[in-house]
């Protein structure tokens, strides 16, 4: 009896593992997005924990009303995005030339939390094993170097030749580091999936590469001009250093 009842306790413990739910309480938040907050999975060091900041969507809704309005009528409302995330995942992972090769936090399940449903992902870590630094904390530090604006380029027409559809072009969504394979490199960790209603860059690969390329070179202009503008704020003038 006490031996049946102690395998049927490990075989509880690993399940709420898997499946959850999952206890948050007294998790540290490693990172916050606009919509979600990141912990570490509890259990599993390769995996974070992706959880939707209520919170935040309400505030969001609350200046949109027109999204507000057709939110109503969809039965996942905030979680929608694991689906777009799920579904891009799913189908840039799959044909036979990828072979789990694109470089993205690899989307692992969903599981149940103390927080709500919440999204199992990949984590991408430094060499301290920590949390890996995003491409806007390394250009923060030192600006965009040949050596890592050669591996920006290398990196996103890698994404190109994936069809990736990328939602949200941010450095705070690109971390360098090690996947849970030990591969270094560049990872996706957010902002990729299909958000319009008519998704033209999904059904074809051409006009996704043309939207692609067209951002990019807006985007690594943007980010270029701002860090200088920064750098010039911080950089004192000859007349104040005379």
């Amino acid at each position: 009896m006490a031996a049946t009842a102690h395998i049927a306790g490990a075989g509880a413990g690993h399940f709420n593992q898997v499946f959850g739910p999952l206890d948050l309480s007294g998790a540290q938040i490693l990172a916050k997005g606009a919509d979600r907050y990141v912990f570490q999975h509890p259990s599993e060091p390769s995996l974070l924990v992706k959880v939707v900041n209520l919170d935040a969507y309400n505030a969001y809704l609350a200046r949109k009303p027109f999204k507000r309005f057709y939110k109503q009528f969809q039965r996942d409302r905030a979680y929608r995005v694991y689906l777009d995330e799920i579904s891009e995942y799913v189908t840039t992972t799959t044909t036979p030339t990828q072979a789990w090769q694109v470089p993205m936090a690899r989307v692992v399940g969903l599981a149940q939390t103390s927080l709500g449903l919440g999204q199992l992902v990949e984590k991408i870590t430094g060499d301290d094993g920590a949390l890996a630094p995003t491409l806007a904390k390394l250009m923060a530090r030192g600006g965009m170097t040949p050596e890592l604006s050669a591996q920006l380029d290398a990196f996103f027409e890698e994404l190109i030749d994936a069809h990736v559809v990328i939602s949200d072009l941010s450095a705070k969504n690109i971390a360098l580091g090690r996947n849970a394979d030990g591969k270094p490199g560049m990872y996706l960790i957010d902002g990729f999936g299909v958000l319009p209603l008519i998704p033209l860059y999904a059904w074809s690969k051409r006009l996704n590469d043309r939207r692609m390329r067209r951002k990019y070179a807006a985007w690594r202009a943007r980010i270029q001009r701002e860090y200088d503008e920064a750098q010039a704020k911080m950089t004192p003038s000859r007349s104040t250093q005379s």
